[in-house]
């Protein structure tokens, strides 16, 4: 059995892959504010950790000494990381540089969650081998991060885009349910209408990751859905979806926004050497959307184990 640790284990992607893993490996969890007890893991499995502090970051890998590290722990906050770039590098590069040359030396593989942001969107679709051409902060501590990584034996980029779901812990942070709680609220939304992405469901994330894995799959993979959609057309697909009045989204362009970073217009991700190596389609939307559906139909019923 393989120990893998998991950083931003409360976070959407990495509480999804804690469940993926869990299930045929022993998977420790970083996190940071938010305790990710919820995950049914033993207290002795979770451990906090700033990823910010080296010191601590290497501590926590000489002492749990996984042969697999699934890095998801990152800034997002684009605009933020815009404000304060000192942080965006010094949580999205510096401990994946950390990671990096601590797995080097002990031979460890390492699995680094990134985006599709690294891209300055004028030729989609990008293959996994494009050259980042990165357009704002938080597009640039990602691309350094993925640089990170080259030359580290075995180790694996996994890019995805618009992540969304509802993660184990109920944070419900994310595009799809913001969404519709603005809707069911019944609050006006305005959504781009120029920006084009792959948006992807968590539990799609995981799946690659976990199959990656068992296949030794190394370099980059995308990790998105097939279809590249504006995103009020995806928001307009979540409305109807779960019955909520379409006729409150309205449409914008980015330039209205005023947004502090430059954000990509066109990202989307080519899902070819995914679909080739891992032996799968990635999910549509409709069929991501229906899996969202079912954990909100119940309390817990889809939310504490893997549904695949």
């Amino acid at each position: 059995m393989t120990l893998v640790l998991v950083t931003g284990a409360s976070g959407l992607v990495g509480s999804r892959v804690m469940l993926r893993l869990g299930a045929t490996h022993e998977v420790h969890g970083t996190y940071h504010q938010h305790s990710p007890g919820f995950l049914g893991q033993s207290r002795e499995r979770l451990h906090r950790l700033d990823v910010m502090d080296l010191e601590a970051v290497r501590r926590t890998l000489d002492a749990l000494a996984p042969e697999v590290v699934v890095h998801c722990a990152a800034a997002t906050d684009v605009d933020g990381c815009e404000d304060d770039p000192g942080r965006a590098f010094a949580v999205n590069v510096a401990p994946t540089r950390e990671i990096a040359a601590w797995a080097q030396r002990r031979g460890a593989r390492v699995v680094l969650m990134s985006t599709d942001y690294v891209f300055d969107g004028t030729s989609p679709p990008y293959e996994v081998d494009a050259r980042p051409t990165p357009l704002c902060v938080y597009s640039r501590s990602k691309a350094d991060a993925e640089s990170a990584l080259r030359g580290v034996p075995g180790a694996l980029t996994v890019r995805s885009t618009v992540i969304y779901g509802m993660d184990v812990g109920h944070h419900r942070r994310n595009f799809a349910t913001w969404l519709m709680d603005e809707l069911q609220a019944g609050r006006p939304v305005r959504v781009v209408s120029d920006q084009w992405n792959t948006p992807t469901i968590s539990e799609n994330i995981a799946e690659f990751i976990g199959r990656a894995l068992d296949r030794q799959v190394e370099g980059v993979l995308h990790a998105a859905c097939d279809e590249c959609v504006a995103r009020d057309e995806f928001a307009r697909r979540v409305a109807r979806r779960f019955g909520l009045p379409e006729d409150l989204i309205a449409p914008v362009v980015t330039r209205e926004l005023n947004q502090r970073a430059r954000r990509p217009l066109r990202p989307c991700l080519s899902m070819g050497r995914s679909r080739q190596l891992l032996g799968e389609r990635a999910w549509t939307i409709a069929q991501s959307l229906d899996l969202l559906h079912r954990q909100l139909a119940g309390p817990d019923r889809s939310l504490l184990k893997p549904w695949w």
